[in-house]
């Protein structure tokens, strides 16, 4: 791929996407380390992007933290709002899966503020933490690799050990979603643990605030028949809403 080929590409992932890693694009350009490295150095220098800790952002963006601290803030209201609408469809009790992700960070905070008793598997440990001085909460997990930037664990030890549980509701942090490909996202990772839980939850359950609809990354989940519902905010376009509603597809946010 010529430089000039990979600059457009590496622009139409960071307009998807807000963000990208270093070891992802080495995946997605098939190119060497220091070649991306390259790149991205030349392309902030013409003012394209901003380089942050492990990768890239957009150069409008503050590039004073790393790329999860910054997916963290953005859009926090809406993701805090969706959150506290999942909590509506979980009973004390249940089984729940939490893959990482900034949107069930949210979700995992208000778990912890309205439950007393919940069994909790994720691969997330900024989620993890928030459920340390829950008593009544069963707290499992999985082993895997850890990936520093995303404060996530991977691999196939990782997979495994989800794929044991039998999970009663599943919610799905995902990066981008639409009518046409379904679930898509950026982070490599990260993918394969989404199909390991899916593959073990009675309910699977896509928390995704509204800025990520009728977007598409560049890695596939899966569709959208394998999932059960998406939960998102008020925020939402109602055109967007009955796109997904004529596929027969559950929407659910609070009315304004």
């Amino acid at each position: 791929m010529l430089q000039e080929e990979r600059y457009k590409k590496i622009q139409e992932i960071l307009k998807q996407n807000d963000s990208v890693k270093v070891a992802e694009l080495v995946q997605v350009l098939n190119v060497s380390i220091d070649t991306v490295r390259r790149d991205l150095e030349n392309m902030e220098a013409k003012k394209f992007l901003k380089r942050v800790h492990g990768g890239a952002i957009l150069a409008e963006e503050r590039g004073d933290q790393n790329v999860f601290s910054y997916r963290e803030n953005k859009n926090k209201e809406k993701k805090v709002e969706l959150a506290e609408l999942a909590c509506e469809y979980v009973s004390e009790g249940q089984a729940i899966a939490l893959n990482a992700g900034t949107t069930n960070l949210e979700i995992a905070k208000k778990l912890s503020e309205n439950f007393e008793r919940l069994t909790i598997i994720s691969n997330g440990l900024r989620i993890i933490e928030h459920f340390t001085l829950k008593p009544g909460f069963t707290v499992i997990v999985p082993g895997g690799i850890l990936d520093q930037q995303e404060y996530a664990l991977y691999g196939k030890k990782c997979e495994e050990d989800i794929a044991g549980y039998n999970i009663d509701q599943a919610f799905i942090s995902i990066n981008a979603i639409s009518v046409t490909k379904g679930l898509t996202d950026f982070r490599i990772h990260e993918i394969d643990i989404i199909r390991a839980i899916m593959t073990s939850a009675r309910q699977i359950n896509v928390a995704a605030d509204s800025s990520k609809f009728e977007k598409v990354s560049y890695l596939n989940v899966c569709p959208l028949d394998g999932i059960d519902m998406i939960i998102t905010d008020s925020s939402i376009n109602e055109e967007v809403v009955k796109k997904y509603k004529n596929t027969g597809m559950k929407v659910v946010y609070r009315s304004v």
